[in-house]
């Protein structure tokens, strides 16, 4: 039961399957822009240049949270550490 199909079938058959693929490609590339413009909207800012720049900008809120964390960190390590100074200079200084 092979079907033979003309020249022209395969030909009409190769023109659709074509625009097919041309419409998916348009719908693709209109995706990925309107994501780029939905990106550049809420960042507020233009493109960055380079591949650095666009890592260390799309990084920045979590870079900014984990700086943050860590002056917290080092916040409570300071006054650990000058409550114990204070501590040893009040037993010291009472010993004399």
């Amino acid at each position: 039961m092979s079907q033979q199909l003309s020249a022209d079938e395969i030909r009409q058959r190769q023109e659709f399957l074509r625009e097919q693929r041309d419409k998916l490609l348009a719908m693709k590339k209109e995706a990925r822009e309107k994501q780029l413009r939905d990106a550049e909207r809420d960042r507020g800012s233009q493109r960055p240049v380079s591949a650095r720049a666009a890592r260390s900008a799309l990084n920045a809120p979590a870079a900014a949270q984990q700086s943050h964390l860590a002056t917290a960190e080092n916040d409570k390590k300071m006054a650990m550490r000058k409550a114990i100074a204070e501590k040893l200079r009040q037993e010291v200084i009472g010993k004399q």
